[in-house]
C-alpha cells in the first residue's frame, strides 16, 4: 500500500523514530517486531499507540492513489473511535497483572500471559485487520516469557505487528533483539520541551520550571502542565525530603511513617526518584553547574544544603537511594527500607 498522508502524531520531539515509521507506513512495509527503548516518559508508549492507531485507521486502509492527503488516524472511523475507547479486539497489551492481595502490580510479566496472547494471534482476526501486540515494560518479562515470546517472532502469525516497549534493550534476550527492529529514543532539550509548553499556554516561569524538573520527559511536563495539582504534589514530596535532611532522627522517622500511608510502593519508587534528583541538584550546586540543575526553583535551598553536606555524603546517600529502589522492587517493606535509608543521613 503506497499514498500521500498527513500524520496527525502529537509526540514531542523523536524526529527521526517519526520519519522512519511513518515512510514504513506510506510504503506499506512493516516489520513483524519492533523494540522501542529508552527512558520513561518520552513518548515510547505514544508513539506506539499512534503507530497501531494509524494502520489500523479505516482511511489509511481504503485510501486510493489518485487521493488528496488524508490525515491519519483519523480518530473519525470505527475503528479509531473504537482504538480510542480501549475496545479494539485486534490489538492486545501485555502488562504487568495486579496482585489482588497488596493492589499493587506483580512484579513480571509471565509466560502465561504471553502464551494466552500467542493463542489469540493464532485465531483469525476479528475486522480482517492487522493484530497488534503492545508489551510495556518488556523488559519485565520473566526468562520463561522471554523464551515463548521468542517463538512467536521466529515464527510470527500473518498480518500481526509486535510491539515491545523498555527502558533498555540491555536486560532483553539478545535473540529477541535481532528478530526486532531497533529504535531509541532519546531525553529531550529542556529548550524543546520549554518551547512546547510555551505553546500549550504555558507561562514563562511555569515552562522554565517544568521543563527543568521534566529532565528530558516531555511526557512528565505535560502531565506537570495539565494538572496543577501534580505539579503542587511534586514540590510537595521534594520539600518532605529537603526538611529530612535537617530533622532530627526521630522526626525523620515521623515524616516516613506519614509518609509511607499516603504512598503506594511505585508512588515511592517515583518520588525516591524525585529525592535523587534533588541530591544530585545539591551537589551541583556545590560545584557551580547551575546551568544542570533541575529543580530550579529551590535555588536558595539547594544553595544551603550544598553548605551543610560534604559530596562523599550526598554521593553515598544516592547510592543507598538507588539500593533501596531495589529493596522495594523485591517487596521488602516500604517503612522499613525508608527507615534504613534515612536513619544515617
Amino acid at each position: 500500500m503506497s499514498g500521500k498522508f498527513e500524520f496527525d502524531w502529537p509526540v514531542v520531539g523523536q524526529t527521526k523514530v517519526k520519519t522512519y515509521l511513518q515512510k514504513s507506513i506510506s510504503n506499506g512495509s512493516f516489520s513483524h517486531a519492533y523494540l522501542f527503548y529508552g527512558p520513561s516518559k518520552i513518548g515510547k508508549t505514544l508513539t506506539a499507540k499512534l503507530f497501531a492507531n494509524t494502520i489500523l485507521c479505516e482511511k489509511y486502509q481504503t485510501i486510493n492513489q489518485s487521493e488528496q492527503p488524508r490525515k491519519i488516524p483519523c480518530h473519525e472511523c470505527d475503528a479509531c473511535r473504537q482504538f480510542a475507547k480501549n475496545i479494539y479486539p485486534d490489538i492486545y497489551w501485555v502488562e504487568r497483572e495486579i496482585n489482588e492481595k497488596t493492589k499493587e502490580k506483580k512484579a513480571n510479566i509471565t509466560v502465561a500471559q504471553i502464551r494466552a496472547t500467542q493463542e489469540k494471534i493464532n485465531k483469525r482476526s476479528f475486522l480482517n485487520s492487522y493484530k497488534i501486540v503492545i508489551i510495556p515494560e518488556a523488559e519485565r518479562m520473566n526468562k520463561e516469557a522471554c523464551n515463548s515470546l521468542l517463538k512467536t517472532l521466529e515464527e510470527p502469525s500473518a498480518r500481526t505487528v509486535l510491539i515491545l516497549i523498555a527502558s533498555t534493550k540491555e536486560t532483553l534476550l539478545p535473540t529477541i533483539l535481532s528478530r526486532c527492529q531497533l529504535f531509541k529514543f532519546m531525553p529531550l532539550t529542556r529548550d524543546e520541551i520549554y518551547d512546547y509548553l510555551l505553546a500549550q499556554g504555558a507561562s514563562r516561569t511555569q515552562a522554565k520550571e517544568m521543563a527543568s524538573a521534566a529532565q528530558g520527559r516531555p511526557t512528565v511536563a505535560m502531565k506537570f502542565l495539565a494538572d496543577a495539582e501534580k505539579w503542587s504534589q511534586y514540590k510537595s514530596d521534594n520539600s518532605v525530603f529537603l526538611e529530612i535532611l535537617s530533622a532530627s532522627v526521630v522526626e525523620r522517622f515521623k515524616y516516613i511513617d506519614d509518609f509511607v500511608q499516603k504512598k503506594t510502593n511505585e508512588e515511592i519508587l517515583a518520588v525516591l526518584d524525585q529525592w535523587m534528583s534533588v541530591a544530585r541538584d545539591i551537589l551541583l550546586a556545590q560545584t557551580y553547574n547551575n546551568e544542570m540543575i533541575s529543580n530550579i526553583y529551590l535555588d536558595e535551598l539547594l544553595k544551603k544544603n550544598s553548605i551543610r553536606f560534604s559530596s562523599d555524603k550526598l554521593a553515598d546517600l544516592i547510592s543507598r537511594m538507588e539500593q533501596t529502589k531495589k529493596y522495594l522492587r523485591q517487596n521488602i517493606n516500604s517503612k522499613f527500607a525508608l527507615e534504613n535509608l534515612i536513619i544515617n543521613i
